[in-house]
Order: structure tokens, then C-alpha cells, then sequence
């Protein structure tokens, strides 16, 4: 079922799909840096509540994502990986220049409302938390898991 609302007479006068299908548009033009840029996007999912180890109690992830491929470039530093099967070839794949460790295909991801950590979300299983640059450079200096408190 299509909803169809009728714009201003300034805009002449054309039928706008509101739900539905509608008028189909031309895709954008492919450029060099939109491969990357496509190849790093992840596609949101419903929010959830799950146990932050950062603030010690079910908090809510409001916003979270799925990976649907590899990265190719790293979010923190921006290197763009030239061989991505590499890169992803250990268990835990991290970037070669900055050690950021990287979101794994076919598994979602929630950011913490609370404290802002980035988790990976398995359903029936524990979040595993994502450290950020920050949060790396403590458990590196106190080599314990880290903790607000």
C-alpha cells in the first residue's frame, strides 16, 4: 500500500510517496573514495539493554549497528588498508598503525548511554567491550581490566 500526498502548487503539483514505494531514483554515480566510504558503512539495528562493565549495571544501547563487511579503513586513524584479507586474517583484527581494534563482519555493535563504550552485542552471550584509544591506553599502563570506579 502507497500513502501518496500531493505538494504545493509551487512545487507543481506532484504526487509524493510517503510509504511505499515511490518514484524510483537514479543511483549515485560511483567515485573513487565511494567504495571506501560504502565498504565502511554499517546499517543500524533496534536498541537493546545489556551489561556495561564500564558502569556496572544494565544500562540501555540506544544506539547500536550491524557490520555487514570488513572494514577498509580504520574509524580512528583513517589508513586505508591495502590488503584487508590480511588485516583480518587474526582473531582479533586491529589496525596495523594504531592497534584500534577493528568490528568484526556479521556481528552487532552498541555504543553504552551511560559511559559512551563501544560493545560487540552476541545474543545469549556477554557484551565484549570495544576499547576506545583511552581505555586501551589504561589497561596498557595498569594491565587490568578497566573499570569506573
Amino acid at each position: 500500500m502507497t500513502v501518496w500526498l500531493r505538494e504545493k502548487e509551487r512545487d507543481g503539483g506532484c504526487a509524493v510517496a510517503l510509504f511505499g514505494k515511490g518514484q524510483k531514483q537514479q543511483a549515485p554515480k560511483p567515485t573513487p573514495g565511494r567504495a571506501q566510504q560504502d565498504a565502511n558503512e554499517a546499517l543500524p539495528v533496534v536498541g537493546r539493554q545489556a551489561f556495561c562493565r564500564i558502569c556496572g549495571k544494565y544500562m540501555t544501547f540506544s544506539r547500536c549497528w550491524l557490520r555487514p563487511r570488513q572494514m577498509v579503513r580504520c574509524p580512528e586513524c583513517g589508513q586505508v588498508f591495502g590488503d584487508v584479507g590480511e588485516v583480518y586474517a587474526k582473531f582479533q583484527p586491529a589496525c596495523p598503525q594504531c592497534k584500534a581494534p577493528l568490528e568484526s563482519p556479521g556481528f552487532e555493535y552498541g555504543l553504552c548511554d551511560g559511559c559512551g563504550s563501544k560493545y560487540e552485542l552476541v545474543a545469549g552471550a556477554k557484551p565484549g567491550l570495544v576499547p576506545n584509544r583511552e581505555q586501551r591506553a589504561a589497561m596498557d599502563k595498569l594491565g587490568r581490566v578497566w573499570r569506573n570506579e
